[in-house]
């Protein structure tokens, strides 16, 4: 009979202990996984300092192709032809 409620005494406190540890599903954690399964993506394969990046490199190319066209638009591009001296052909 001590034995008996030796083992259940056991069974208890590892039952207990268990509770107590959060041997549960976890619940919180599941839930934060399912609403946002990649926190560290915004597009489907960039992460927001990859899209930072990008952004900068478009912005830096579009300012330098604007600079190049108003050039070729203001023709400083090509030295003058009014000019009284020769300049060779290019």
């Amino acid at each position: 009979m001590a034995r008996r409620s030796a083992s259940l005494l056991a069974a208890t406190l590892l039952a207990a202990c268990g509770f107590i540890s959060g041997c549960g599903t976890g619940d919180a954690q599941l839930d934060a996984v399912r609403d946002d399964p990649t926190p560290e993506l915004d597009t489907l394969y960039q992460r927001p300092v990859e899209i930072d990046n990008k952004l900068t490199v478009a912005a830096d190319e579009n300012f330098r192709m604007f600079w190049q066209d108003l050039g070729r638009a203001m023709y400083v591009n090509r030295p003058s032809r009014l000019t009284p001296e020769p300049h060779p052909q290019r």
